[in-house]
């Protein structure tokens, strides 16, 4: 049995306002590091073998806090790199529906195929989780794995993880820095806790904008 430690990244300013990060390469805020620094005094009685992370600097910056200085290898990644949207990255919601009208009804909607210009699609970004997932749950099936991405990409992640139909992206909500726990076997993964905040008291904060 091998087990993975799933957490969003912490939060950035970009969060705390509301606006749509994407692929744009924001770190974190103070708030966030505090808050990183709260999951590695969670996981310092854990044993972790190897650290994930997508290469942005918000979720490699997470990672290193949670490691908390231990000699871990840390493999940054763009496949757990959070959607690509597209024209909307830096926009708030209110920014989209006044500038684009006739997109931000589309970009609510559950379409699995809707990306806005220049972005990816729900579809697309399932495909890459499937692809980096399992490859991640395979190499390490006996390991302890840390593993930081990004909130949408994450609900993919779960997708995959749980065999649940591709629609289940949008039944999961990740907070920054919450610890999801999954037992992984060859043929199956169990769900242990999702989207755990309890170390984070009152740093924690359910910002958008992945």
């Amino acid at each position: 049995m091998g087990t993975l430690f799933i957490v969003r990244h912490g939060e950035t300013e970009w969060n705390a306002e509301g606006r749509i990060q994407g692929h744009t390469d924001i770190g974190l805020s103070e708030r966030g590091a505090d808050q990183a620094r709260s999951l590695a005094e969670r996981l310092a009685g854990v044993s972790i073998d190897v650290a994930y992370s997508s290469d942005m600097k918000r979720t490699s910056e997470t990672a290193k806090l949670a490691l908390g200085g231990r000699d871990i290898v840390l493999h940054e990644t763009p496949m757990l790199r959070e959607y690509h949207k597209g024209e909307f990255e830096g926009m708030t919601l209110a920014e989209i529906k006044s500038q684009f009208p006739d997109e931000y009804p589309k970009y609510l909607e559950k379409n699995l195929d809707y990306a806005p210009k220049g972005g990816e699609t729900t579809r697309d970004v399932s495909a890459r989780m499937v692809k980096i997932i399992d490859e991640i749950k395979s190499n390490h099936l006996n390991e302890a794995v840390l593993v930081v991405s990004h909130g949408g990409a994450l609900r993919a992640a779960m997708v995959s993880l749980l065999n649940m139909p591709i629609e289940g992206n949008w039944s999961f909500v990740f907070g920054n820095c919450g610890l999801t726990t999954v037992d992984t076997y060859e043929d199956n993964a169990v769900l242990r806790h999702f989207n755990d905040t309890s170390h984070l008291n009152d740093t924690v904060h359910h910002g958008l904008g992945s």
